[in-house]
């Protein structure tokens, strides 16, 4: 038994070691669905189809506006969203609403070549707004 044991405590050391030194050499994208260090999140909500739609066409329209350049090079490129169904609340005087949104340029095979993160934010019922692209 011991012999088994120590087999999967050495594989496990080998995984997560191997994992952290190719996540450290890759420059990866911020896990957007955690919450900022500074962000206090009281809760999360769920997003309706309506809202989750227009929150794509803001995002679309903030993306073609600022970084259109570099996408124009290529025309053969087909934007893709991704986006969760769920937002983070935080209460206060008035409630805040963050979400945050995939925007992504891929080839015919399914490769991204550019992807940005787009953070928008609500205040209480206000329109969304753009806070941060990445």
């Amino acid at each position: 038994m011991d012999g088994l044991a120590g087999r999967w405590a050495r594989l496990r050391q080998r995984l997560f070691s191997a994992t952290l030194k190719s996540t450290e050499s890759t420059d990866e994208l911020p896990n957007t669905d955690i919450p900022h260090d500074e962000e206090i999140v009281q809760g999360i909500d769920r997003l309706e189809l309506v809202e989750q739609l227009k929150i794509i066409e803001i995002a679309s329209r903030y993306v073609e506006e600022h970084f259109s350049q570099k996408l124009r090079n290529d025309p053969l490129l087909d934007k893709g969203y991704a986006l969760k169904s769920q937002m983070f609340v935080t209460s206060g005087d008035e409630p805040v609403y963050r979400v945050n949104l995939e925007v992504f340029y891929q080839n015919s095979m399914g490769q991204r070549k550019y992807e940005y993160v787009v953070s928008l934010v609500r205040f209480g019922s206000d329109e969304w707004q753009v806070f941060q692209v990445k």
